[in-house]
């Protein structure tokens, strides 16, 4: 599980790079691919092309050639850069009036920014986004998770590109969420005016937003139109303020993006690093298979490629041919990987049993043998280097017998005799055996999963290994049609807000607290950290939060991994520590060769 909106805060100090041996001369390196044209792998299918509803990184590596934020974060400093609009916005505390005790973000939108049909970008396509967002009936509950503390956003009667959004609290993510919010043209994604009867302050309340679904099918009509497959698939109804423009989506094989001649970016071209974009054509290649991916690099078929599975990383660094034609980089990731677990499933509702399997996988020898020690074990839903994330939590040992008495104090013990702990459920005497969703893109889950289900059986546990292509499993895991799944959180540089992964309002068909974790006190300090200014104070509540995600295993937590990427020499490009490692529309052809 790959997500386009949960967010960690670190500045990561270093790049690791690996392989740093002397260059050889460009004048011995035959390059197959002489055009201006970037080739790159992705692993799996974007779940859509939707900025509102796509959560997978895979969506959001083609979406940020298209769309635009008023802010982005910089793939080199980490940090937020204005990108659509002129600067950061001005902040300021409100002392008075009905939002008294909260806080406003003022922005301004790039003078140069124009649609694709030549009209400005305005404060109104921004006011329809928020709308859009809020529409109750409008499938972004993950982004409505960030949002809740917007109340109101007001246009400048007398500059349509100025605006200022009102929070009704602080919140410490306030200026980034508002900031790294994609604009999108209402004339596209709204052609019929559909939301324009509506304010956005209306929408804004979730009580009134509700009353309005219930008595005007405007907003259930737009939402049909927006959540459907056209707005997430088709041309012409994908389009931006980016430099790229959508040309074509072959499932399974290939996404099309083509630079858009006399782009408004262009007129501020060296000014500004965020409006990068020097490739003429952007060409992702959809390879889930590793095998197909090593010899697509081989072949010079692919420009770049993230994850590849450690042992094939390792073996690459010594390859004299590939060294010749790409440059190999293992940049720190700000990525977690982890095992799911549907804490509704009768089996799973137990934390003892969810301890138990936790005792079942064996981290250390995953990360030495299968991840060739490019990766660090982590015990919670933080990245390890934050300088709130517990160390003082133990990492739970690979322990078949206490993973055996744990079973047997939730009452699954043997009593047939045929190896495998079973206990009666609702009348029925019900077999230990849990399937487990793997993507099919990876041989480091393949081998994680066998690994998974030999241990398993030394506690009397069956493990079915269920592999699926990317896509159909995301779908199966956010209907919760899974037990155990296999996951990853790919994050963005701010503070962690927990709400969106774990608080119960976030359990819903199309929210991200996939695993169904329910905990009241879990929800209350969740809302005390999104409110918490104080830095040390936050970080209590942050350490204390993870000693009830620790003891109550809603997932196994497996590692943070370094990234394993190569990039061909053909272009003069650089990795980055933010997902998925690479920015293609940074790369440069390099005329030299």
């Amino acid at each position: 599980m790959t997500q386009s909106h949960p967010l960690i805060v670190l500045i990561l100090s270093a790049v690791l790079i690996f392989g740093c041996k002397p260059e050889p001369s460009k004048e011995s390196v035959e390059f197959k691919n002489k055009d201006n044209t970037v080739y790159a792998r992705l692993p799996a299918n974007p779940d859509r092309l939707n900025p509102v509803l796509g959560n997978s990184v895979y969506a959001r590596a083609v979406n940020e050639n298209i769309f635009q934020y008023l802010l982005s974060f910089n793939p080199k400093t980490l940090e937020l850069a204005p990108q659509l609009a002129k600067a950061k916005p001005v902040v300021e505390e409100l002392t008075s009036g009905p939002y008294s005790g909260g806080v406003s973000y003022t922005f301004e939108l790039q003078d140069e920014a124009n649609w694709d049909n030549g009209t400005p970008v305005t404060a109104r396509d921004f006011e329809f986004t928020l709308k859009a967002i809020f529409n109750p009936k409008v499938n972004a509950a993950p982004v409505r998770a960030y949002l809740d503390f917007i109340a109101d956003m007001q246009i400048d009667p007398d500059n349509p590109k100025r605006f200022t959004v009102l929070a009704n609290k602080k919140y410490i993510l306030g200026e980034p969420v508002v900031g790294n919010l994609i604009v999108l043209p209402e004339y596209v994604y709204d052609p019929n005016g559909l939301l324009r009867s509506f304010s956005f302050k209306d929408l804004a309340d979730a009580e009134r937003a509700g009353q309005l679904a219930a008595e005007n099918e405007a907003l259930a009509q737009f939402a049909e139109a927006f959540n459907a497959p056209q707005f997430s698939r088709e041309k012409g109804f994908i389009s931006g303020s980016g430099p790229y423009a959508f040309e074509e989506w072959e499932t399974s094989q290939r996404i099309i993006l083509t630079r858009k001649k006399n782009w408004w970016g262009d007129k501020l071209k060296g000014q500004n690093p965020m409006l990068a974009a020097y490739p003429d054509r952007i060409e992702f290649l959809i390879i889930p298979d590793q095998t197909a991916t090593l010899a697509a690099l081989k072949d010079q078929q692919i420009d770049v490629t993230g994850q590849i599975d450690a042992k094939d990383f390792v073996d690459l660094r010594s390859n004299k041919a590939v060294e010749k034609l790409y440059n190999l980089h293992s940049p720190s990731s700000m990525t977690y990987y982890y095992i799911g677990l549907n804490n509704k499933d009768s089996k799973l509702s137990d934390k003892r049993v969810r301890r138990a399997l936790a005792h079942l996988v064996n981290v250390p020898d995953l990360i030495d043998n299968l991840y060739y020690g490019l990766a660090e074990r982590i015990t919670g839903p933080f990245h390890p280097t934050k300088p709130y994330y517990d160390k003082s939590l133990a990492p739970i040992k690979f322990d078949p017998e206490k993973a055996r008495e744990l079973l047997a104090s939730a009452g699954w013990e043997d009593t047939n005799g045929d190896g495998i702990v079973d206990k009666e459920i609702n009348g029925q005497q019900i077999e230990f055996e849990i399937e487990y969703l793997i993507s099919n893109a990876s041989k480091f889950l393949q081998n994680q999963a066998l690994l998974f289900e030999d241990d398993a059986r030394k506690a009397g546990v069956k493990i079915n290994i269920v592999s699926k292509e990317f896509s159909v499993m995301i779908d199966d895991i956010k209907k919760r049609k899974y037990e155990m799944a296999a996951g990853a959180w790919a994050q963005d540089p701010v503070l962690d807000d927990p709400k969106q992964l774990w608080h119960t309002e976030s359990d819903t068909p199309d929210g991200s607290n996939r695993v169904s974790f329910s905990n009241a006190e879990a929800d209350e300090l969740i809302e005390r950290i999104r409110t918490t200014l104080d830095e040390q104070e936050r970080n209590k509540l942050y350490r204390r939060f993870q000693e009830i995600i620790y003891e109550e295993q809603p997932y196994i937590f497996l590692m943070a991994p370094l990234e394993r990427i190569a990039i061909s020499k053909r272009f003069k490009a650089e990795p980055s520590a933010r997902r998925p490692g690479f920015f293609v529309n940074e790369f440069i052809l390099d005329n030299d060769l």
